[in-house]
């Protein structure tokens, strides 16, 4: 395994309270406001999801703010009534221009599902998201 180091710069820097705002905003978009996406995606944001083997390759495909807005109103037409919501308060490495956050999804069974993104940011916008997403709800 390969270890990469990052050295903090101006571009780079990222404050609590921004990493906050910005999966405010990640949040919302995944509950349906695609409100202004440009505002907080960079304009090559890539979304890397830890799908099962064969799913990766299509949303691998999805680059900048408008295709990830076009794969999301499409999750959501298949999936309608899903609410996503941010569970604890976001972590925000400045150094490393990155924040990380647990969320949950509830269905419209009530059955809630956990999950955990990580976000790269550059220039105060999301440049790329890792996402996992558990079969079940993180254990209190």
């Amino acid at each position: 395994m390969t270890t990469t180091t990052r050295q903090a710069t101006a571009a780079h820097t990222l404050t609590t309270t921004a990493g906050i705002a910005l999966f405010d905003r990640w949040t919302a978009l995944w509950n349906g406001d695609f409100s202004d996406p440009e505002a907080f995606l960079a304009p090559g944001f890539r979304i890397r999801f830890a799908n099962e083997p064969g799913r990766g390759a299509a949303t691998d495909a999805v680059h900048g703010p408008a295709g990830i807005v076009g794969m999301i109103s499409d999750f959501r037409e298949e999936k309608p009534g899903l609410v996503f919501s941010v569970d604890g308060t976001p972590l925000a490495d400045a150094g490393l221009g990155r924040a990380a956050c647990c969320w949950y999804v509830t269905g419209t069974d009530g059955v809630q599902k956990s999950g955990i993104d990580l976000l790269e940011v550059v220039d105060g916008r999301i440049a790329t998201v890792w996402s996992v997403t558990g079969l079940r709800r993180f254990a209190d």
